[in-house]
């Protein structure tokens, strides 16, 4: 049954490909305002299609079609990021009948058939020391791995065979090759976990593909001092949310935290009678100690004293509606908004965030003569080699570092 839809799908036009992809996201749980965002851009996918002549979409028309209206490719985690995952997921219906899903917040667990190995498996890489951070990640790609199963009739993992391997890394192909080489590492250790568990009797880890990460490295958009100080300013501080957003982005903006470690600071996080801020940060685990500057500081007391809910919280940047729990936003709407109320033109085709802080303070001490290594401890790196993608934010320094043409 299942190789009857892939194939009806395969040959479907496009106006009907799509009325069967609203139909299906219907029947497994989408909401209706997630359907219609899809919607409008299929839309303008069927529009475009027209437009080439033909009324059969293929990946390689999906891909123009985000090319020449967005300006990137299928699978790059850029401004267009919602229309790739429209494209792609219809995509997915076409090839094989189903979509996978999109995100594990709305999923709370695995299946039984599936539980008591997956998180036997992720039991399994927490004790060999995998952060929590990567944890979520795999967990996240396991869940569509299962999803993928189970819309296969494969019940249980004894069951898999190679040719559901195979057709699983074939979904992949609309992702960037680190995620894709990523998740192929998974399956892997998977594979190999499931092997010497008695969950399967054979592992297919050595019959995966190996797949070389390529590594983009390109000029990152950075402020001046003037900027960030403009930016700043343009911040509304006359309201509750506008002063801890404020607190936020200067604690980003002038000590170069990362936006998670920014929001999930804790008030035993400030030694206030020694001007100190020290954190183990979330993404890499490692202790990270830093003055706190004054400026900063008074942006905290400040939402402390006229800003922040009452309630027990240990963090200091808490949401405004109940519950009151801990900030998930990254604010990054926040930012944006401030760069255009400051009228700071930035390139279309760079991303804009949180991050283009650290990447300005990096510029910064280039500029003034600061090391990588310098540099690397006060941006928190666990390896100062992870610093060396800063030099691309300093033409000078480029020039500095370029190898001499022997003849």
């Amino acid at each position: 049954m299942k190789m009857k839809q892939e194939q009806s799908t395969k040959e479907l036009e496009i106006k009907a490909l799509i009325s069967g992809a609203k139909s299906h996201l219907a029947q497994i749980g989408y909401r209706p305002r997630t359907i219609e965002r899809l919607d409008a851009v299929w839309k303008m996918l069927a529009a475009y299609c027209d437009s080439q002549g033909t009324s059969v979409l293929t990946a390689e028309l999906g891909r123009a079609f985000v090319w020449e209206r967005y300006g990137s490719t299928l699978g790059e985690k850029d401004t267009s990021h919602n229309v790739n995952r429209a494209v792609h997921l219809l995509l997915d219906f076409q090839k094989f009948g189903m979509v996978f899903k999109q995100s594990n917040m709305t999923i709370k667990e695995f299946s039984e058939p599936y539980h008591n190995l997956f998180e036997g498996f992720l039991e399994h890489l927490r004790q060999e020391g995998v952060s929590d951070g990567s944890i979520r990640t795999w967990r996240s790609r396991l869940f569509r791995f299962e999803y993928f199963l189970i819309n296969n009739g494969v019940a249980h993992f004894s069951q898999i065979e190679l040719h559901h391997v195979n057709t699983y890394i074939e979904s992949l192909a609309g992702f960037s090759s680190g995620t894709v080489g990523g998740t192929i590492k998974i399956l892997g250790r998977l594979f190999d976990y499931s092997l010497e568990n008695g969950y399967h009797h054979k592992s297919f880890s050595e019959v995966l593909p190996n797949v070389r990460r390529i590594k983009k490295y390109r000029i990152p958009t950075v402020f001046t001092a003037n900027e960030v100080e403009r930016i700043l300013k343009s911040v509304d501080r006359n309201n509750p949310i506008g002063r801890r957003n404020y607190a936020i982005l200067i604690l980003v903006a002038k000590l170069g935290l990362r936006i998670s470690d920014a929001r999930l600071l804790r008030f035993d996080s400030i030694d206030w009678h020694n001007k100190r801020l020290s954190i183990t940060q979330k993404k890499t685990g490692v202790p990270l100690d830093l003055p706190l500057l004054d400026d900063v500081g008074w942006a905290i007391i400040e939402y402390l004293k006229n800003g922040r809910p009452e309630t027990g919280s240990e963090y200091i940047f808490v949401r405004h509606s109940a519950p009151y729990g801990p900030l998930t936003d990254t604010l990054r709407k926040t930012v944006v908004n401030a760069i255009q109320k400051a009228g700071i033109k930035t390139p279309a085709d760079k991303p804009i965030g949180m991050h283009t802080f650290r990447h300005s303070i990096a510029s910064s001490m280039l500029a003034n003569g600061a090391k990588l290594t310098e540099i690397a401890q006060t941006l928190g790196h666990a390896m100062p080699e992870s610093t060396q993608t800063y030099i691309s934010v300093d033409v000078e320094l480029l020039r500095q570092c370029a190898l001499e043409v022997t003849i």
